[in-house]
């Protein structure tokens, strides 16, 4: 027994009563097929009614719940739609439970093979990290062999618009997946990935902070709690990358000996690499809160085992900080120019390019080729005094921007006394 066809909204499924006998069923204009369904014990089912073969099938798409509700159910029947129109069998469209010797073709239901397949792999951690923060969520519960180059166009056009590098990252782990799925889904005729749209690699950045902009950036993370905070201060300081920052484990990190040890399964290069702590960062380290049984430096909220997100409201929210205090526009800059920026103040500090390239762990430029191989000196002394140097550097320019701000609001004061005493 039906109710017509309304917009569902989630008001009007809470507003729902149970029927005194059978069951009822509205049908939704937003998605055509996609129904919601009450019995008499009040449980309310979303199901897709899509006919095939000229026979109408209901296909149930989920419970209504706090956790599910209308835009996850017209998610997954968009998907489910596209599915049967592109020939894939319906009673297949949602996830099937792991068979021994099966696989379910969904991409779900093939990430456990692709992931063991490239366990080797000393990128594996970013793998796993692009598949569960961008692909699973997006298209985790789709046919594999379904999913259109549109489809993808969309999804990575979609990451692009904030974040170019990551969609250009997103779109080449995805379309490794399919490298590998292709000679294992009969219908799938090409890898969808090679001919969807792809952003155009960005321009090569060349933004460092200023002097006046590194202390100024300082003073406003004085007032940044943790992870951001103190994180970005450490980024500040020992310029390595944002990953190894933020997902660094506890363990890493030798406070007596003042070391951080970032292991190669972790650094972008797979090079192991030794980093001097300067008592700056060594003091960052030390007022950071205990996180119990996390092993992570900065856990995420909610889950100790992952580092934080969040990063793009963060970092608005700085931004503006830093102008209100330097009372001008400030050009904009990422997490990653803080690195740049602390190569170009070893420069200016006199610091030579062999140590600045060590401080990064770069195994390009000087460390490159024939000299690399030669070439074994690990300039640890080097890199312990470089980063001692430039930690001293950023708490001077720190002061000097306090002392400023501080002498501002001083003959401001005094400015506005002498006009009151005019009057």
């Amino acid at each position: 027994m039906g109710q017509g066809s309304i917009g569902l909204t989630d008001a009007k499924l809470k507003a729902m009563k149970p029927p005194a006998s059978g069951q009822v069923e509205i049908s939704d204009q937003v998605v055509p097929g996609l129904r919601i369904r009450m019995g008499v014990s009040g449980a309310q089912t979303f199901v897709v009614r899509k006919r095939i073969g000229g026979k109408p099938r209901n296909i149930t798409v989920g419970r209504y719940s706090p956790r599910f509700g209308l835009a996850d159910a017209r998610k997954k029947a968009r998907a489910i739609l596209s599915d049967i129109d592109a020939g894939a069998d319906p009673a297949a469209t949602l996830p099937t439970p792991r068979k021994r010797g099966v696989t379910a073709h969904t991409v779900r239901g093939m990430w456990p093979d692709y992931k063991a397949a490239k366990a080797e792999r000393r990128s594996i951690k970013e793998i796993e990290r692009v598949f569960n923060r961008h692909i699973l969520p997006q298209f985790g519960d789709r046919m594999a062999d379904a999913i259109t180059r549109a489809e993808i166009t969309r999804f990575i056009d979609g990451i692009a618009h904030t974040a170019p590098v990551m969609a250009r990252n997103v779109l080449a782990h995805f379309s490794s997946f399919y490298g590998w799925a292709l000679p294992r889904l009969d219908r799938l005729q090409s890898n969808p990935c090679r001919d969807a749209g792809r952003p155009p690699a960005p321009k090569s950045r060349d933004r460092v902070l200023s002097d006046a902009e590194i202390g100024i950036l300082w003073n406003v993370l004085d007032g940044e709690a943790a992870p951001f905070g103190p994180a970005i201060k450490l980024l500040l300081l020992t310029g390595q990358r944002r990953n190894e920052v933020f997902n660094a484990d506890r363990s890493e990190i030798d406070r007596k000996a003042a070391l951080w040890t970032i292991p190669g399964d972790r650094a972008k290069n797979g090079v192991s690499h030794l980093l001097p702590l300067s008592r700056e960062a060594l003091a960052v380290i030390a007022g950071l809160a205990d996180q119990g049984d996390s092993e992570k430096l900065f856990p995420a909220r909610g889950n100790g085992d992952n580092g934080p997100s969040g990063f793009s409201k963060t970092m608005i929210r700085i931004r503006e900080a830093m102008e209100k205090q330097a009372e001008r526009p400030i050009a904009h800059w990422t997490l990653h120019d803080l690195r740049r920026t602390l190569a170009t103040g070893l420069q200016r500090l006199g610091v030579r390019l062999e140590v600045t390239e060590a401080v990064l762990n770069h195994v390009s430029g000087s460390r490159a080729g024939i000299v690399g191989v030669y070439q074994r000196h690990d300039y640890f002394a080097e890199k312990r005094q470089a980063l001692d140097t430039w930690a001293r550097e950023v708490r001077r320019l720190a002061k000097a921007r306090r002392l400023k701000a501080r002498t501002d609001v001083s003959a401001d004061h005094k400015a506005q006394r002498e006009s009151s005493a005019t009057e």
